[in-house]
Protein backbone atom coordinates (compact mmCIF):
# COMPACT_ATOMS: atom_id res chain seq x y z
CA UNK A 1 0.00 0.00 0.00
CA UNK A 2 0.99 3.67 -0.04
CA UNK A 3 3.10 5.26 2.64
CA UNK A 4 1.64 8.20 4.50
CA UNK A 5 3.00 11.47 5.79
CA UNK A 6 4.10 11.75 9.38
CA UNK A 7 3.36 15.33 10.33
CA UNK A 8 5.45 15.35 13.49
CA UNK A 9 8.55 13.91 11.83
CA UNK A 10 11.52 16.16 12.61
CA UNK A 11 12.72 18.45 9.87
CA UNK A 12 15.85 17.00 8.36
CA UNK A 13 19.05 18.95 7.78
CA UNK A 14 20.26 18.79 4.18
CA UNK A 15 23.56 17.56 5.56
CA UNK A 16 21.89 14.32 6.50
CA UNK A 17 21.65 13.45 2.82
CA UNK A 18 25.00 11.71 3.30
CA UNK A 19 22.95 8.64 4.27
CA UNK A 20 21.77 8.53 0.66
CA UNK A 21 18.16 7.43 1.26
CA UNK A 22 17.11 9.27 -1.88
CA UNK A 23 19.72 7.42 -3.90
CA UNK A 24 18.29 4.15 -2.63
CA UNK A 25 14.82 5.31 -3.59
CA UNK A 26 15.56 6.86 -6.99
CA UNK A 27 18.69 5.09 -8.14
CA UNK A 28 22.25 6.24 -8.72
CA UNK A 29 21.50 8.47 -11.71
CA UNK A 30 18.90 10.99 -12.81
CA UNK A 31 18.54 12.90 -16.06
CA UNK A 32 19.07 16.65 -16.21
CA UNK A 33 18.26 19.11 -18.99
CA UNK A 34 19.24 17.81 -22.39
CA UNK A 35 19.16 14.22 -21.17
CA UNK A 36 22.52 14.48 -19.43
CA UNK A 37 23.00 11.88 -16.68
CA UNK A 38 23.81 13.29 -13.23
CA UNK A 39 24.51 11.61 -9.91
CA UNK A 40 21.35 11.56 -7.80
CA UNK A 41 23.29 12.41 -4.67
CA UNK A 42 24.70 15.56 -6.26
CA UNK A 43 21.48 16.53 -8.01
CA UNK A 44 19.42 16.44 -4.82
CA UNK A 45 22.03 17.78 -2.43
CA UNK A 46 20.69 20.54 -0.20
CA UNK A 47 17.04 19.84 -0.93
CA UNK A 48 14.36 20.70 1.61
CA UNK A 49 11.88 18.42 -0.17
CA UNK A 50 11.76 16.38 -3.36
CA UNK A 51 8.70 16.47 -5.58
CA UNK A 52 7.99 13.28 -7.49
CA UNK A 53 5.96 14.30 -10.51
CA UNK A 54 4.06 11.38 -12.03
CA UNK A 55 2.94 12.69 -15.40
CA UNK A 56 2.66 12.00 -19.14
CA UNK A 57 2.35 14.05 -22.30
CA UNK A 58 -0.72 12.11 -23.49
CA UNK A 59 -2.67 13.09 -20.35
CA UNK A 60 -4.76 16.31 -20.75
CA UNK A 61 -4.88 17.09 -17.00
CA UNK A 62 -1.09 16.69 -16.91
CA UNK A 63 -0.67 19.11 -19.79
CA UNK A 64 -2.86 21.53 -17.88
CA UNK A 65 -1.03 21.21 -14.58
CA UNK A 66 2.56 21.12 -15.85
CA UNK A 67 2.68 24.85 -16.78
CA UNK A 68 1.26 25.71 -13.33
CA UNK A 69 3.92 23.62 -11.62
CA UNK A 70 6.71 25.11 -13.75
CA UNK A 71 5.51 28.63 -12.95
CA UNK A 72 5.30 27.91 -9.22
CA UNK A 73 8.66 26.13 -9.23
CA UNK A 74 10.47 28.93 -11.06
CA UNK A 75 8.69 31.68 -9.17
CA UNK A 76 8.93 30.46 -5.60
CA UNK A 77 9.38 26.79 -4.81
CA UNK A 78 12.90 26.31 -6.15
CA UNK A 79 14.12 29.11 -3.87
CA UNK A 80 12.55 27.28 -0.94
CA UNK A 81 14.70 24.23 -1.62
CA UNK A 82 12.29 22.10 -3.66
CA UNK A 83 13.80 19.80 -6.25
CA UNK A 84 11.58 17.85 -8.62
CA UNK A 85 11.92 14.56 -10.46
CA UNK A 86 9.69 13.58 -13.36
CA UNK A 87 8.43 10.01 -13.11
CA UNK A 88 7.19 9.61 -16.66
CA UNK A 89 4.14 7.63 -17.60
CA UNK A 90 4.68 8.25 -21.31
CA UNK A 91 4.46 5.21 -23.58
CA UNK A 92 7.62 5.73 -25.62
CA UNK A 93 10.95 7.41 -25.14
CA UNK A 94 10.35 10.00 -27.87
CA UNK A 95 7.25 11.31 -26.11
CA UNK A 96 9.10 11.27 -22.79
CA UNK A 97 12.05 13.22 -24.19
CA UNK A 98 9.85 15.85 -25.84
CA UNK A 99 7.76 16.34 -22.68
CA UNK A 100 10.75 16.40 -20.35
CA UNK A 101 12.50 19.02 -22.50
CA UNK A 102 9.88 21.54 -21.33
CA UNK A 103 10.70 21.03 -17.65
CA UNK A 104 13.35 22.78 -15.50
CA UNK A 105 14.07 19.81 -13.21
CA UNK A 106 15.29 16.21 -13.23
CA UNK A 107 13.78 12.97 -14.47
CA UNK A 108 14.00 9.30 -13.65
CA UNK A 109 15.66 7.61 -16.66
CA UNK A 110 12.90 6.39 -18.95
CA UNK A 111 14.38 2.91 -19.24
CA UNK A 112 14.13 2.37 -15.47
CA UNK A 113 10.57 1.09 -15.74
CA UNK A 114 10.88 -1.28 -12.80
CA UNK A 115 11.74 1.54 -10.44
CA UNK A 116 9.04 3.66 -12.05
CA UNK A 117 6.41 1.04 -11.23
CA UNK A 118 7.79 0.53 -7.72
CA UNK A 119 7.58 4.25 -6.99
CA UNK A 120 4.00 4.38 -8.20
CA UNK A 121 3.06 1.47 -5.97
CA UNK A 122 4.95 2.83 -2.99
CA UNK A 123 3.16 6.17 -3.09
CA UNK A 124 -0.23 4.82 -4.09
CA UNK A 125 -0.36 6.55 -7.46
CA UNK A 126 -3.57 5.53 -9.21
CA UNK A 127 -4.16 8.54 -11.45
CA UNK A 128 -2.01 11.23 -13.02
CA UNK A 129 -0.94 13.92 -12.63
CA UNK A 130 0.26 13.13 -9.14
CA UNK A 131 2.72 15.34 -7.29
CA UNK A 132 4.11 13.69 -4.16
CA UNK A 133 6.53 15.39 -1.78
CA UNK A 134 9.11 13.49 0.26
CA UNK A 135 11.70 14.76 2.72
CA UNK A 136 15.48 14.19 2.46
CA UNK A 137 15.10 10.87 4.28
CA UNK A 138 12.57 9.62 1.73
CA UNK A 139 9.59 9.94 4.07
CA UNK A 140 6.30 11.09 2.61
CA UNK A 141 5.26 14.65 3.37
CA UNK A 142 2.14 14.63 1.21
CA UNK A 143 0.79 12.83 -1.82
CA UNK A 144 -1.58 15.75 -2.47
CA UNK A 145 0.97 18.39 -3.44
CA UNK A 146 -0.79 18.95 -6.77
CA UNK A 147 -3.73 20.46 -4.91
CA UNK A 148 -1.35 22.48 -2.74
CA UNK A 149 0.41 24.00 -5.77
CA UNK A 150 -2.96 25.11 -7.13
CA UNK A 151 -4.05 26.54 -3.75
CA UNK A 152 -0.68 27.98 -2.75
CA UNK A 153 1.42 28.65 -5.87
CA UNK A 154 3.79 30.94 -3.97
CA UNK A 155 4.51 28.19 -1.45
CA UNK A 156 3.62 30.26 1.59
CA UNK A 157 2.90 27.05 3.54
CA UNK A 158 5.48 24.89 1.73
CA UNK A 159 6.25 21.99 2.20
CA UNK A 160 2.61 21.49 3.05
CA UNK A 161 2.78 19.04 5.95
CA UNK A 162 -0.79 17.80 6.46
CA UNK A 163 -2.45 18.89 9.73
CA UNK A 164 -2.79 16.29 12.46
CA UNK A 165 -6.38 17.30 13.12
CA UNK A 166 -8.82 18.36 10.39
CA UNK A 167 -12.29 19.82 10.50
CA UNK A 168 -14.31 17.64 8.13
CA UNK A 169 -16.83 20.44 7.70
CA UNK A 170 -14.16 22.33 5.74
CA UNK A 171 -14.61 19.75 2.99
CA UNK A 172 -11.07 18.38 2.88
CA UNK A 173 -10.93 14.94 4.54
CA UNK A 174 -7.31 14.27 3.62
CA UNK A 175 -6.40 10.58 3.59
CA UNK A 176 -9.15 9.52 5.93
CA UNK A 177 -9.68 6.22 4.12
CA UNK A 178 -5.98 5.40 3.97
CA UNK A 179 -4.58 6.25 7.42
CA UNK A 180 -5.41 5.09 10.93
CA UNK A 181 -7.95 7.77 11.88
CA UNK A 182 -10.18 8.84 14.71
CA UNK A 183 -13.35 10.72 13.80
CA UNK A 184 -15.41 12.64 16.34
CA UNK A 185 -18.85 13.92 15.35
CA UNK A 186 -19.69 16.87 17.55
CA UNK A 187 -22.00 19.17 15.61
CA UNK A 188 -24.29 19.62 18.62
CA UNK A 189 -21.45 20.41 21.05
CA UNK A 190 -20.75 23.90 22.33
CA UNK A 191 -17.79 25.88 21.07
CA UNK A 192 -15.97 25.20 24.34
CA UNK A 193 -16.64 21.47 24.07
CA UNK A 194 -15.46 21.43 20.47
CA UNK A 195 -12.22 23.11 21.53
CA UNK A 196 -11.72 20.47 24.20
CA UNK A 197 -12.33 17.71 21.66
CA UNK A 198 -9.86 19.26 19.23
CA UNK A 199 -7.19 19.49 21.94
CA UNK A 200 -7.76 15.89 23.00
CA UNK A 201 -7.57 14.64 19.43
CA UNK A 202 -4.39 16.61 18.81
CA UNK A 203 -2.84 14.98 21.86
CA UNK A 204 -3.79 11.52 20.56
CA UNK A 205 -2.42 12.23 17.10
CA UNK A 206 0.77 13.77 18.49
CA UNK A 207 1.52 10.74 20.64
CA UNK A 208 1.10 8.25 17.80
CA UNK A 209 4.27 6.20 17.39
CA UNK A 210 4.46 4.75 13.87
CA UNK A 211 5.81 1.33 13.10
CA UNK A 212 9.26 1.42 11.57
CA UNK A 213 8.84 -0.52 8.37
CA UNK A 214 10.69 1.55 5.82
CA UNK A 215 8.89 4.86 5.55
CA UNK A 216 6.89 6.06 8.52
CA UNK A 217 3.19 5.39 8.79
CA UNK A 218 0.98 8.31 9.66
CA UNK A 219 -2.06 9.17 11.73
CA UNK A 220 -4.85 11.69 11.35
CA UNK A 221 -7.68 12.76 13.56
CA UNK A 222 -10.79 14.44 12.19
CA UNK A 223 -13.66 16.31 13.74
CA UNK A 224 -16.94 17.50 12.29
CA UNK A 225 -18.79 20.48 13.69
Amino acid sequence: GSDAGRVLAPRVSPGNLAGMPLVKLLGERLLAAGGKAVATREALEGTSAVGLYFSASWCPPCRGFTPQLISSFNGALERKGLKCVLISRDRDIESFSSYFSQMPWYALPYEDQTRNSELGARFGVQTIPNFTLIDPLGRTITTEARDEVVRDPEGLNFPWYPPLVRDLAAGHPGRLNELPSVVCLCESATTAQQSEVAAAMLAIASSWVPSRTGLEDGFEASACW
